[in-house]
């Protein structure tokens, strides 16, 4: 099976087999261009920082156009960490209300709720059954004191994909929100903002871009009157009104949580890569990914790995995760041998992108014989 988008659009791919995009994507050669236009605009004065503005337009219309909403309801804001506490931080929440997380969430999904504990708010946690959870183990957490609920369209652990468009329409009859985190799904597989209430998003994964954002989606459909408890001059309409100094008033789009400027780099870089996504087709590169995941599934299963990731292709996006309590020492030496994958918390991840092929499954697969 060939590449779907050729290795020659990345630096230094050449030479190793990556299977890293659940941590992070090689760079691209576009990337790198468009970072070194943002460095020659920088001397150019007030042009140059029209010249921002306006990718910065158009970074967030990609974003957009990948999640199905608005540009208007993208906010960019330094890391996806930090959205999901500014969201913790903004909610008012009263003793003996709660929030429902799952065993299968990164930290950054967990931690800041964890810190609500001693103002009385309780975080419940959905235990999953064979490193899968479903709208149904969610649901039953969730009674009248859930605020919010928070998951992973895509499990970094397990890799296993969440049903989120069930999971939202079960919750829209209620009064708990939902955070969605999709950073180990969009540029991967497709992703729908209007199927949550806020969407959070890295910028240097599957998005193919490099460190530097948080990408927030928020649907107005229910969190239009949501109003952040963090203020800048980038959140507010007129940072220099004459009544600046004793009243503010919020932008009514995703630019209230805006605080201050966010990574320009960053935003030509992103700028460049999503609309090389979006060129390619979500779908075609979703596609692309499932094929080549059974492809590697079943070589891992010929082999007798454990494979906890489903083999479902609607239950699986990029992520193929084998059970390891050696995950670390697997990785530690395929890295030697110019294979790049993660290894850790009992398991490897290898992550499929766009840009993989046959050829690095079967110089994956006789790493795995050796290590």
């Amino acid at each position: 099976m060939e590449a779907l988008l050729t290795k020659k659009l990345f630096i230094g791919k050449e030479d190793c087999a990556w299977f890293y995009s659940g941590a992070e994507t090689p760079a691209l050669r576009g990337s790198l261009e468009a970072m070194t236009d943002y460095m020659n605009r920088r001397s150019v004065g007030p042009g140059g920082r029209a010249n921002n503005a306006a990718i910065e337009a158009s970074c967030k219309s990609n974003i957009a156009l990948l999640l199905g909403g608005k540009a208007e309801n993208i906010g960019l804001l330094s890391n996806s960490s930090e959205i999901i506490s500014m969201i913790a931080g903004s909610i008012s929440f009263l003793p003996g209300d709660n929030v429902v997380v799952n065993r299968l969430e990164f930290p950054a999904g967990v931690l800041p709720w964890l810190v609500l504990r001693d103002k009385g708010v309780e975080v419940r946690f959905v235990e999953h059954t064979n490193w899968q959870v479903t709208p149904e183990d969610i649901m039953e957490k969730v009674d009248h004191r859930t605020r919010l609920v928070i998951a992973s369209h895509v499990s970094y652990l397990s890799g296993a994909r969440l049903d989120y468009r069930e999971l939202y329409k079960q919750l829209k009859q209620t009064d708990t929100l939902l955070l969605l985190d999709a950073t180990q799904s969009l540029g991967a597989v497709p992703v729908d903002m209007n199927e949550t209430d806020f969407l959070v998003c890295s910028s240097y994964k599957w998005l193919l871009g490099i460190h530097g954002l948080g990408i927030l989606g928020v649907n107005p459909a229910r969190v239009a009157d949501f109003m952040p408890r963090s203020v800048g001059w980038r959140s507010v309409i007129d940072m220099f009104s004459p009544i600046r100094h004793s009243s503010y008033e919020f932008h009514h789009d995703a630019k209230r949580f805006e605080t201050g400027y966010p990574s320009y780099p960053t935003i030509y870089a992103l700028n460049y890569s999503t609309r090389l996504l979006l060129d390619t087709g979500i779908a075609r590169i979703e596609n692309h990914i499932l094929q080549l995941g059974d492809e590697l599934i079943g070589k891992l299963d010929a082999q007798g790995f454990t494979i906890i990731t489903p083999r479902e292709r609607q239950r699986r996006a990029g992520n193929v995760c084998v059970a390891s309590d050696r995950g670390e020492e697997v990785s530690e030496y395929l890295q030697k041998l110019g294979i790049y994958l993660w290894g850790g918390d009992g398991r490897f991840r290898a992550s499929i992108h766009s840009f993989n092929d046959s050829a690095d499954v079967d110089r994956l697969m006789n790493g795995l014989s050796e290590a």
